[in-house]
């Protein structure tokens, strides 16, 4: 069913404020459709498998789902999207569309044909989560001798293939990471991979500016409309004590 109008008496810009805080209004404007892979890697070696899954609020969503691959639509409209054998043209942007959502965020998948591999549990983190670095060989053939690197600079040396995890991320663990690892009896390096730690006051922040805006927008927008409704009433009296006084006017001129 369609949305009632506004009842006599609720300022109109009062009642647009109501709607988008309404349950449907915050469905539409808050609840984004979600793109998530499983492996859960944004970079894979090529001839990899991947899903991409389509989800709200941790649900997969109904369809029909539009999904975009650097802003192309994709031929499949259900909530997964299979990549077999992932190749290079693989690499790029992933969005999904449901009906009722909004766009997602884009995720970033990128194919790379290379005999060592650094993947990261999440390029952006915030400050205080962890965060996990593995260095991986082509086809899962065994590395030895890895040696993790941040800004050119050794972290950590394991003659066997270990992850590299750090607990509490702060600001400083952001930087360019790599790994350097023995396949085969060949020494190789793996592709730069560049890891932001966001400052979580920053989030808080914009959350408690956020808590402070809206109560306040909904005052403004209820005092300019509850104005504009007064003004136009009294304009609407003057111009039935205009019309009142011309007819007079006129009678008595008869």
């Amino acid at each position: 069913m369609g949305k009632m109008p506004p009842p006599m008496g609720v300022p109109a810009l009062l009642w647009m404020v109501l709607l988008l805080f309404s349950s449907d209004g915050m469905s539409a404007a808050i609840w984004k459709s979600t793109v998530s892979l499983n492996p859960p890697w944004t970079r894979i070696f090529r001839g990899e498998n991947v899903l991409l899954t389509c989800t709200v609020n941790n649900s997969l969503e109904d369809g029909p789902i539009t999904w975009t691959h650097n802003k192309t639509t994709l031929p499949k409209t259900t909530s997964s999207w299979d990549i077999i054998d992932a190749k290079a043209e693989d690499s790029g942007q992933y969005r999904c569309k449901s009906q009722k959502r909004t766009i997602s965020e884009p995720v970033y998948l990128e194919v790379i044909s290379d005999w060592l591999l650094l993947q990261a549990s999440a390029e952006v983190v915030t400050k205080g989560e962890s965060l996990l670095l593995r260095c991986l060989g082509w086809r899962n053939r065994d590395v030895y001798k890895v040696i993790y690197y941040k800004d050119g600079e050794a972290l950590q040396y394991w003659y066997e293939n270990y992850n590299f995890s750090i607990v509490n991320a702060t600001t400083e663990d952001s930087g360019t990471y790599y790994c350097k690892g023995t396949v085969w009896k060949i020494r190789y390096i793996s592709n730069a991979l560049n890891i932001t730690v966001k400052d979580r006051l920053t989030d808080d922040q914009s959350n408690h500016l956020l808590q402070f805006l809206i109560p306040l927008l909904v005052v403004i927008l209820f005092a300019v409309d509850t104005g504009l409704l007064i003004s136009t009433q009294r304009q609407f009296t003057f111009l039935l004590k205009m019309k009142r006084t011309r007819k007079g006017n006129k009678f008595m001129g008869t």
